[in-house]
């Protein structure tokens, strides 16, 4: 008889918490973020801020590739997704000669550009250059060339929902 009322008495108390805990997080106010889970960082309807109170705006990117270039002409293939079509590119050159790209996008066959890249420098692409209303999407590949020499460089790329987000 004593393991009936026991049972009964937790299921009481599991209901009642229940009771007030489900309204309690239905209507609990949209912007308030526990601190228990990320103290360095808070989010509000529209930003995230730093403990420093700087404002960093939520953007929707994806990660294209990040690449380390050798050999006598590497090759880099990625993929843009449908609404990500706003790309940044960055390249440093550390061969000794200019290095040359050239993209195609190869679900068409169409070559879309090609960049130099002089001897140690760092290049940056943005897509707006050429393309302001954004890539579209699909398989692309980057063809590198250092006029013959071994290839010796870094890259990588994002794309964004808009150029602001880059």
């Amino acid at each position: 008889m004593k393991k009936k009322h026991l049972i009964a008495s937790a299921l009481s108390l599991g209901l009642l918490g229940g009771a007030v805990a489900v309204p309690n997080a239905i209507f609990a106010d949209s912007d308030a973020v526990s601190n228990s889970a990320n103290p360095s960082t808070y989010a509000t309807k529209d930003k995230a801020k730093t403990p420093g109170n700087h404002d960093v705006g939520l953007f929707k990117t994806k990660d294209l590739f990040n690449v380390i270039l050798d050999g006598k002409s590497p090759l880099t293939e990625f993929s843009i997704s449908p609404g990500y079509g706003h790309v940044k590119m960055r390249v440093k050159n550390s061969t000794k000669a200019t290095l040359t790209f050239t993209l195609k996008h190869v679900n068409s066959g169409d070559y879309l550009l090609t960049k130099y890249v002089g001897a140690g420098e760092t290049f940056n692409w943005y897509s707006t250059n050429g393309f302001p209303n954004g890539m579209r999407s699909g398989d692309y590949e980057i063809q590198w060339h250092a006029s013959g020499a071994y290839v010796d460089a870094s890259a990588w790329a994002i794309s964004a929902n808009s150029p602001d987000e880059l």
